[in-house]
């Protein structure tokens, strides 16, 4: 899986989409769809046997595409059971059908979840169709198994445990990352990746040499736990874009930052890579060393780490750009940004070459990935940040 997630990151950086799985589109090995994206295989579903897998090609090159989600149930019922059901949602194989992936679970009539109505549908529709219609009933198509309707409301779903289910059945992140909306304080802030961590404490052991460390990751696990002593220390695995790291807190430092390790917390992660024991000079004569490790000192949500750093925000334009919509539209998107950053905005004329310092006092922004996102829409490609 280590090899594929490299692969796949491979994709995403040569602007190559990798899809989710599909009913519809996917086989039991990775394909290329006519778009030229990735479409993820419906075998890398994890706990989905291939009996399963072949069924759904079988029938869908037979009878042709799933029209919607009672067109799979009807036509896969007795190859799909519910729990191969629940995995296809929670992979996003459904998604082109047309729902959300919350839906599933919404409570139906009766107050069941629609998933139990549609599976128990499915078995009812397949027994109708085994004994050819003709039942107890005849032909009386008031008595045939009937269509549970949708849920009234959809729901918005946790995306944080959208996504986390989805990584458990594929082993990675596809509709999106936890940490896209945090892509700016990342490539900004962060001066090494959690997967390169233990590589780069490694790096300082051998020259011998501290250095500051600034990471940043999701939550994915935390445990609390006790020593053989009796004293609570605990364990975090937290994630990037390039892996993980298990940080481990002993005494005070479990206890200064245990409120920050909580399941899916965004943050941000300032320490040193030093020494990990103290060495008496005597023993330091001797010969004896000290492992080196890193040392947290200082945690901050990851949502509030520009604030935190950043003193200023400047973009680039030029005269050339200066029409009434561009104006309109800068606006649109500092007032739809608001902030705490002070903004300063240079404008640059190439036949003069004059370059102008304007600091804005009207406004102020919120530097994040989708102001970035929103400037690049509207044709803003330079711009500078001032840390404090």
């Amino acid at each position: 899986m280590e090899e594929i997630i490299k692969i796949m990151d491979d994709c995403k950086s040569h602007g190559i989409k990798v899809l989710s799985p599909d009913v519809n589109e996917s086989a039991g090995h990775f394909t290329v769809n006519k778009n030229g994206d990735v479409r993820f295989s419906l075998g890398s579903i994890k706990g989905f046997g291939g009996n399963v897998v072949e069924a759904i090609m079988k029938e869908r090159e037979e009878n042709g595409l799933f029209t919607d989600v009672y067109d799979f149930v009807e036509r896969m019922a007795g190859s799909v059971n519910r729990k191969s059901f629940e995995n296809l949602v929670n992979a996003g194989a459904l998604d082109s059908l047309g729902h959300k992936r919350s839906m599933y679970f919404q409570p139906g009539r009766g107050g069941e979840p629609f998933i139990d109505l549609l599976v128990r549908y499915g078995e009812l529709f397949k027994e109708d169709s085994l004994s050819g219609g003709v039942s107890l009933f005849g032909d009386m198509e008031e008595m045939k198994p009937e269509r549970p309707a949708l849920p009234d409301f959809e729901g918005d779903a946790d995306i944080l445990d959208v996504l986390q289910k989805e990584k458990e059945l594929v082993g990675m992140y596809l509709s999106s990352h936890p940490l896209d909306r945090y892509r700016f304080e990342i490539d900004n802030f962060c001066n090494c990746k959690l997967g390169d961590l233990g590589v780069f404490v490694a790096d300082c052991e051998n020259k011998k040499q501290t250095a500051k460390v600034y990471v940043a990751g999701i939550v994915t696990d935390f445990k609390q736990l006790t020593t053989k002593t009796g004293k609570p220390y605990s364990r975090t695995i937290l994630e990037d874009y390039s892996g993980t790291y298990e940080l481990t807190l002993f005494g005070k430092d479990h206890e200064t930052f245990m409120s920050y390790m909580a399941p899916h917390a965004t943050l941000f992660l300032e320490g040193v890579v030093e020494e990990k024991f103290f060495v008496k000079p005597e023993d330091r004569a001797q010969g004896k060393t000290s492992p080196f490790a890193f040392k947290l000192r200082k945690v901050t949500l990851l949502g509030n780490i520009s604030d935190d750093i950043l003193k200023g925000f400047c973009m680039d334009i030029t005269t050339p750009m200066l029409t009434q919509q561009f104006r309109k539209d800068l606006v649109g998107v500092v007032k739809k940004h608001k902030g705490n950053i002070p903004l300063t905005l240079y404008l640059y004329d190439p036949v003069t070459h004059y370059r102008i310092q304007f600091y804005s006092k009207k406004f102020q922004v919120a530097v994040t990935s989708d102001f970035l996102q929103d400037l690049h829409q509207i044709g803003v490609e330079k711009y500078d940040v001032i840390r404090k």
